[in-house]
C-alpha cells in the first residue's frame, strides 16, 4: 500500500457482511471517508468512467506534507489537496478500482 494514502484507501467487497461478486484485479471501492478521482497524467484533464490515468485521492486520512521537504509535497499533492499517486489505473461502472500500471519510479537511487 501506499504510506501517504494512510491506513485504508478501498475495501475489497469481498471482505462484506453481504457476499459480493468480487472482479479478478480489483482493488475494491474507494472508503466513505475519501475522494478518488482518475486525471490524465500529462494535462490533469479529469477522466470518465473506464478510463485509465492517474489516481489522485484527497481525504482527512490522507497525509497534508511530506515532513521538512516542502519542494516533494510541491510534487505530489496539488493545491486543491489532491495527492497524485503516480499509479495509472481506472474506476468501472461499479465504482471497482484498478491498478494497471505505474506512472513514478517505485524506487529512486
Amino acid at each position: 500500500g501506499m504510506t501517504e494514502a494512510g491506513p485504508v484507501l478501498s475495501m475489497c467487497l469481498a471482505f462484506a457482511k453481504e457476499p459480493f461478486d468480487v472482479k479478478s484485479g480489483s482493488c475494491g471501492t474507494v472508503v466513505r471517508n475519501a475522494e478518488l478521482m482518475i486525471v490524465d497524467p500529462d494535462t490533469g484533464v479529469l477522466l470518465s468512467r473506464n478510463q485509465a490515468g492517474e489516481i489522485c485521492i484527497r481525504g482527512n486520512q490522507i497525509m497534508k506534507g511530506y515532513l521538512n521537504d516542502p519542494e516533494a509535497t510541491e510534487r505530489t499533492i496539488d493545491k486543491e489537496g489532491w495527492l497524485h499517486t503516480g499509479d495509472i489505473g481506472y474506476v468501472d461502472d461499479d465504482d471497482e478500482i484498478f491498478i494497471v500500471d505505474r506512472l513514478k519510479e517505485l524506487i529512486k537511487y
